[in-house]
């Protein structure tokens, strides 16, 4: 055969487009390699320690999320690319994708999993982590019209729209930032 057919094109039932496609083949090579890569789990091993004296939760081992600072269980923890967001949209990208997923541990550090998130949406958008974890929180109270609730809740009179009243679960969630600090 002298013409190579993609699979999008010759199976459309199961992927309609070609991005459908790299999609599932994305997620098999991270289960397939990054899921049970050794150097990472030998890595994740490494960085675990037992609790002082003190420590009054259930978690037998823990680890230091490398983005917040936070003592999560090492079970949550995941290992995290420190230079991440390889793409997988076409067959040239193929094989840098699979040499992402073989990093060294020079390119790892664990993360907690809403740490973990938070810095996969600050990669995609192009933002810094601050200003993603206050999109995902912002994200999360507007879900299912929440930011009425949430505005109410704060004693401030909702926007008549949903954009208006985003900007405004925004400010608020800045506001109740700043004051953490």
């Amino acid at each position: 055969m002298d013409r190579e057919i993609n699979p999008w094109d010759e199976y459309p039932e199961i992927w309609k487009t070609k991005s459908e496609f790299f999609t599932w083949l994305r997620g098999g090579l991270r289960n397939a390699i990054w899921k049970k890569y050794p150097p990472k789990i030998i890595y994740k091993d490494s960085q675990k320690y037992k609790p002082d004296s003190e420590y009054k939760g259930r978690a037998k081992n823990l680890i230091t999320c490398a983005l917040t600072g936070d003592v999560i269980s090492f079970s949550s923890a995941e290992v995290d690319h420190i230079e991440g967001n390889v793409s997988l949209r076409d067959w040239g990208d193929v094989l840098p994708f699979v040499r992402h997923l073989c990093a060294s541990k020079d390119n790892m550090q664990v993360v907690s999993p809403e740490a973990h998130k938070i810095k996969s949406y600050a990669e995609k958008m192009g933002i810094s982590f601050e200003e993603a974890d206050i999109e995902k929180r912002v994200i999360s109270i507007c879900k299912n019209k929440g930011d009425l609730t949430f505005l109410k809740s704060h004693g401030i009179i909702p926007a008549p729209n949903a954009r208006l009243r985003r900007g405004q679960v925004r400010e608020q969630v800045n506001k109740e930032r700043y004051l953490e600090r």
